[in-house]
């Protein structure tokens, strides 16, 4: 029996109105959503507004689960669209926690809390940068090392995608391609 793939989206939020989350982001995650849920995978994100919430918006669309690693310690932070809140109290310390419950990450986006999770991200987990978002998404391929690399010693490679459709089936893949940590054997 296989476990569903777990999937990570990570993007601006849209809690300053002054800097607002670019409108193809929205769109462009809500569509991200739906493609996760249309492949039975279960969304992972931070649970709050902005790409979270369109991310959430369209996986819930299409049938999908939906899990939010929230900041504080109120569980009714999560936007509507979140079926599992899960109210870790930590502030931006849980952007770790998203990431590592993931197989795979998709960032749509991003401010400097989404920076922060694809720096976490890099090195351990299959990440998606879907281009034309907007912010650091756009930003990344002209500031990395050759383009891939946040090192350079090249210890994690950062794939690109141009629409959601291709964000989502190359993170499926990626997790496809990627051997699963094995549990050793209890004696």
């Amino acid at each position: 029996m296989s476990r569903a793939t777990f999937i990570a989206v990570i993007g601006k939020s849209a809690k300053d109105p002054r800097d607002p989350v670019p409108a193809p982001a929205l769109v462009a995650a809500e569509e991200v959503g739906r493609e996760i849920a249309k492949r039975h995978g279960i969304l992972i994100s931070g649970g709050l507004s902005g790409v979270m919430e369109a991310v959430s918006r369209g996986a819930k669309s299409a049938g999908g689960l939906t899990v939010a690693l929230l900041p504080g310690l109120d569980s009714d932070e999560a936007n509507p669209y979140v079926d599992v809140p899960i109210a870790t109290g930590m502030g931006f310390m849980r952007n770790t926690l998203v990431v590592r419950a993931a197989d795979a990450v998709i960032m749509v986006s991003g401010g400097i809390g989404t920076l922060n999770e694809l720096t976490v991200a890099y090195e351990n987990k299959p990440t998606v940068v879907l281009l034309g978002t907007g912010e650091w998404a756009d930003r990344l391929p002209q500031i990395a090392f050759d383009r891939h690399y946040l090192d350079q010693r090249h210890s994690g490679y950062l794939h690109y995608a141009s629409a959601p459709a291709e964000a989502v089936e190359l993170a499926f893949k990626l997790v496809r391609e990627r051997p699963r940590a094995s549990s050793p054997l209890v004696g």
